[in-house]
């Protein structure tokens, strides 16, 4: 099962119907700034409840506003999924969401309206009809992770209700965490943590147990035992969510050699080398999927603040993951290196004009010829030349390049010319004799 098709309608930059075609393992979307790609990504992540606009309502920047004063905003946005290559299991369980033909379809329906609350109705429903029985819980079984540009990854994964490793590790452990949950128990390092606090305020000897005493002393002292609290100092609450949100990820630049003692905190790190760490704690949720039918990756812009090597490996081991891993992967960038280091299948090219267009190379009509000799020499400097609006010639190897096939062009509409005018007067010369 993977996403076939997204169809975006008066949401952000799409004002008209747009729709993009998306092949089953990598994307890579490529296109200039303001052409839609994060418009794209937030359309599908809207639509898979991704954490964050799970929780999130819409805001008016959602409707298309168009600078052109003398048009009005949309008055609703819509947005459509199509989900194809279900396997039998999974015709099964998106049965609610699926036509006559067994693919799988998701509309989100958002009218430009404020309640007395101030929130916008949004209607989400599966299959062909909005009146059609909706199952929430086969949210549970999507599997959607989002990696947004990597300009903070320190705040990122610094500890706190929001902590990506603190997401991590409950996903990690949603399942044992639910049985536990079931059957009145603690998980065991809950128990762990019960322990260790129990030990700290034991301790009467202890620094913890003796700060807590001279605590306790001031409360008699200033406000007396009626309006003075008891208070004990502990490590953490005794919650797993509560231990996931407290727990910080320290690093050491040597992976194979190093002691407990070594690691040091994020802010001692480099920029480039937090990102990696961010990355990688985002690519460990791939590993997360349980019951999961469909898992969809979102990237946007992976090259901030990576070197062109690390780009290319990057995109190499995505590529990998895509088609190993059975996940579906959507990358959005403007860097001319990772777009020529994946291949031509794999890249769809975003043209914003009047009307936005998502064009997928694989779509071009290139003959099998054209595709071996594009992937084989498209490197950075001939993909800036793919993918440019327009070109301006320098000496060197552009030159070489274009000057003869542009010739070719000139000559041939040159000769076309002149048979059409010899046509008339009974004879005609070619140029290129």
């Amino acid at each position: 099962m993977y996403l076939r098709e997204l169809q975006i309608e008066g949401y952000k930059g799409f004002r008209e119907p747009f729709s993009v075609s998306l092949q089953k393992g990598l994307n890579v979307i490529v296109g200039e700034n303001a052409s839609g790609k994060t418009a794209i990504i937030d359309a599908i992540r809207h639509l898979l409840r991704e954490d964050e606009f799970g929780h999130t309502p819409v805001s008016e920047s959602d409707f298309h506003r168009p600078f052109d004063r003398s048009l009005e905003s949309a008055k609703s946005f819509r947005l459509r999924a199509e989900f194809a290559n279900l396997s039998e299991k999974e015709h099964v369980a998106f049965l609610p969401w699926s036509d006559v033909n067994g693919n799988a379809s998701l509309t989100l329906l958002a009218d430009n309206k404020q309640n007395h609350r101030g929130h916008y109705k949004r209607t989400l429903w599966g299959g062909v009809s909005q009146a059609s029985m909706f199952e929430w819980e086969l949210f549970d079984s999507i599997n959607c992770v989002y990696l947004p540009p990597l300009r903070d990854a320190e705040a990122r994964l610094s500890e706190g209700r929001f902590s990506r490793l603190a997401r991590l590790l409950k996903n990690l452990h949603r399942q044992e965490i639910q049985a536990a949950r079931k059957k009145g128990e603690l998980l065991p390092i809950e128990k762990n943590v019960c322990d260790f606090n129990k030990n700290l305020s034991t301790d009467k000897d202890g620094v913890i147990a003796k700060a807590n005493e001279l605590i306790r002393a001031r409360l008699l002292e200033s406000f007396g035992p009626v309006f003075g609290q008891d208070t004990q100092i502990q490590f953490s609450e005794v919650n797993f969510n509560r231990i996931a949100e407290s727990l910080r990820l320290l690093f050491f630049p040597d992976i194979n050699n190093a002691s407990s003692g070594d690691f040091r905190t994020l802010m001692e790190n480099s920029l480039g080398y937090n990102n990696l760490l961010y990355l990688a704690t985002v690519l460990a949720e791939l590993n997360v999927t349980g019951e999961d039918y469909f898992s969809v990756l979102l990237i946007e812009e992976p090259e901030a603040h990576l070197h062109p090597q690390l780009q290319i490996r990057l995109l190499k081991y995505l590529e990998s993951t895509a088609r190993d891993k059975n996940v579906q992967i959507i990358v959005t960038t403007h860097s001319p290196v990772l777009a020529s280091s994946v291949s031509l299948e794999t890249v769809i090219q975003l043209v914003k004009d009047k009307m936005p267009q998502a064009i997928a190379l694989r779509s071009c009509g290139l003959s099998k010829s054209s595709k071996a000799f594009l992937n084989r020499w498209l490197d950075t400097t001939k993909s800036t030349l793919l993918f440019a609006k327009g070109i301006i010639l320098v000496e060197g190897i552009a030159e070489a390049m274009l000057l003869p096939e542009l010739a070719k062009i000139v000559l041939r509409e040159y000769n076309n010319l002149q048979k059409k005018i010899a046509g008339n007067s009974g004879g005609w010369w070619s140029l290129s004799n």
